[in-house]
């Protein structure tokens, strides 16, 4: 089966999850980006309440086709307990009538109306396999672990040098 993994990133977390995604189910791996980037700042107190409107933004063309694929797993970060505006525009791009699964990632591990968005999805014209979330709290605890074993690791190989 020919899977797309299709995702929007603004700090990297959701991108460090995309591309552990797509290397596991064997999927291509796109990156949405906003036309105009934002700030920390702006997505704050801006894509918050584009977040809860489910407001679309501009984004780039999409360098990929999604018709080409058979299945699109959709990721983006939550905001204020919503997908991010970007995902909102994702979702336009898709023709009705694909498999989509939805995997959002968030700190708090949170998201509000889960049925709200697989509703919102499904009224697109897409068949939602599954939405879920991940929190990314507990990817940077892994990360940091990580980096500290390739460290000690690097320490230890110099000491026997």
């Amino acid at each position: 089966m020919n899977t797309l993994v299709l995702f929007y990133s603004l700090t990297g977390r959701t991108h460090y999850e995309a591309k552990r995604i797509s290397e596991e189910i064997g999927a291509e791996r796109y990156e949405v980006c906003e036309r105009w980037r934002r700030t920390m700042l702006s997505a704050y107190f801006f894509g918050v309440a584009q977040a809860r409107k489910r407001s679309f933004i501009m984004t780039e063309p999409l360098a990929v086709s999604p018709e080409d694929y058979d299945s699109i797993v959709l990721m983006a970060p939550i905001w204020g307990g919503f997908p991010a505006p970007a995902f909102n525009s994702m979702v336009r791009e898709i023709p009705r009538h694909k498999e989509v699964e939805v995997i959002l990632t968030s700190d708090s591990g949170k998201m509000r109306d889960r049925a709200g968005l697989k509703h919102y999805l499904e009224a697109r014209g897409l068949i939602v396999k599954d939405i879920r979330v991940i929190k990314t709290e507990d990817l940077m605890k892994r990360e940091r672990r990580y980096r500290k074993r390739m460290l000690k690791a690097e320490l230890e190989r110099k000491d026997g040098e």
